[in-house]
């Protein structure tokens, strides 16, 4: 989807749409989508390649969807902003439709929580030790911690969205603004991508650790925020 998009923006837009800020800030969100798309895919299929199911898979499948919302959000912004240059009309339902993937987004993050007690080293001599430590203790405990990290995952970009579509809050985005915008798109999906890879780092005589509540809510907060921040500054 992204790469088509690219190819509108270069080569079917007026000289006058090519030259404008919309066009510029929709370009480097489909780069960033693009990348991000990319990273995404190697670390899930990463995680995919683990010979077995081991508590901390959980986190890291947490970050490695990360830079796949971010993707998500940003290739329906860039078709926002293209909209706002050739069809004006249809820049409320992709906003709409931008808010609706962020949040859709966190909420399927958040949903790792629930299968992470399968993973839990349930044969392991050191379980008992291990289990004094952890977040989530049973599938009960798994079933609330999705659900209430789903919860406060999805208020930022819920907010933004009314702010946005149904208040009319809107902020025009300079050159700076929008270029900052990309940077921490694709500063988010970077860094969790490497955090994704470094969670999946195994100990050698312990069992791994589990989710922990700071990663759930930083991962689903962060693309939340940074969903919600975007539809402020669309047009």
């Amino acid at each position: 989807m992204a790469v088509p998009a690219v190819v509108v923006v270069f080569v079917n837009l007026t000289d006058a749409q090519r030259h404008s800020p919309a066009a510029a800030f929709a370009a480097g969100l489909l780069v960033v989508t693009v990348i991000a798309s990319i990273i995404g895919a190697i670390s899930l299929a990463a995680i995919g390649g683990e010979s077995s199911l081991t508590p901390n898979l959980t986190s890291a499948v947490m970050f490695a969807a990360v830079p796949v919302v971010i993707a998500l959000v940003d290739v329906v912004a860039a078709f926002e902003l293209l909209s706002s240059l050739a069809l004006p009309d249809a820049r409320l339902l992709l906003q709409l439709i931008t808010g609706a993937s962020g949040a859709l987004g966190v909420f399927f993050t958040a949903l790792a929580l629930g299968d992470s007690w399968a993973t839990h080293p349930a044969h392991s001599p050191n379980y008992e030790e291990w289990k004094e430590d952890e977040w989530i203790r049973s599938q009960e405990e798994a079933d609330k911690a999705a659900l209430w990290v789903a919860g406060l995952g999805v208020l930022p970009v819920t907010i933004g969205t009314a702010l946005r579509v149904f208040a009319g809050l809107r902020v025009t985005a300079s050159v700076t603004t929008a270029n900052s915008i990309i940077l921490c798109g694709l500063a988010l999906s970077v860094a969790a991508t490497v955090a994704s890879a470094l969670r999946t780092h195994h100990p050698e005589r312990v069992p791994s650790r589990g989710p922990r509540p700071e990663e759930a809510y930083v991962t689903t907060l962060a693309t939340s925020t940074y969903a919600a921040i975007l539809l402020i500054f669309l047009p």
